[in-house]
């Protein structure tokens, strides 16, 4: 991964796809927290594995806290219908 240096990064976010897991690294480097993808496509195996087809969205430690709660708001925005960080005005 790019961005990372010595310290290890942990799992903010665990999806099907590699799309869904760079959209949400986009919305997360969007915030200014930096983010990486290990995905199943980014190994020579096949992508139906179960567990390890799994697309991982990864941050630094001290940012891992942030990062979810960043990804539940968009999560919760998503399931209302909003899709976006403006109210309703009905």
């Amino acid at each position: 991964m790019k961005n990372r240096d010595a310290e290890d990064w942990v799992e903010v976010a665990g999806v099907g796809r590699d799309e869904e897991a760079e959209l949400i690294r986009g919305l997360l480097e969007s915030e200014g927290i930096p983010a990486e993808v290990e995905g199943p496509s980014r190994t020579p195996f096949p992508e139906d594995l179960g567990a390890f087809g799994t697309s991982r969205v990864m941050v630094p430690p001290d940012r891992a806290d942030e990062a979810k709660a960043l990804i539940a708001k968009r999560e919760r925005e998503y399931a209302a219908g909003s899709g976006s960080d403006e109210e309703d005005s009905d």
